[in-house]
């Protein structure tokens, strides 16, 4: 049996990704080119893996729950779940581990990006 997959993708919530990254949206384009098993993979939040999961079911996609984890060196480890409580109890050890800084907008063309140490 064949399995076409892709299991690192960015939504609009990472700052490398584009704003048209939407859950609907990347859950369609999935279906179009014939994926059977995605996972959002946003860096340090598993805040989509909710709205990706209600479109995929529609589409008949399976949704595996992910998260992009960055290290203090810098290291990004792809993280998979085998569900939704499990994700979103990893996003709140690290939304708890997370540095506590001064942040500011900054856009990079029309993304707005939070940077430490540029207040506005």
């Amino acid at each position: 049996m064949k399995v076409y997959t892709d299991l690192h993708i960015h939504s609009a919530l990472s700052p490398c990704s584009d704003n048209e990254m939407t859950p609907n949206n990347i859950v369609n384009m999935a279906f179009l080119k014939q994926l059977d098993i995605i996972a959002v993979t946003d860096h340090n939040s598993a805040e989509n893996c909710i709205a990706v999961a209600e479109c995929a079911k529609k589409r008949g996609v399976v949704a595996v729950p992910g998260m992009e984890l960055e290290t203090r060196e810098e290291v990004h480890l792809v993280c998979l779940f085998p569900g939704i409580d499990e994700a979103l109890s990893m996003q709140e050890i690290v939304y708890n581990a997370l540095p506590d800084i001064k942040t500011g907008r900054i856009y990079l063309g029309s993304k707005l990006l939070w940077m430490p140490g540029i207040m506005f």
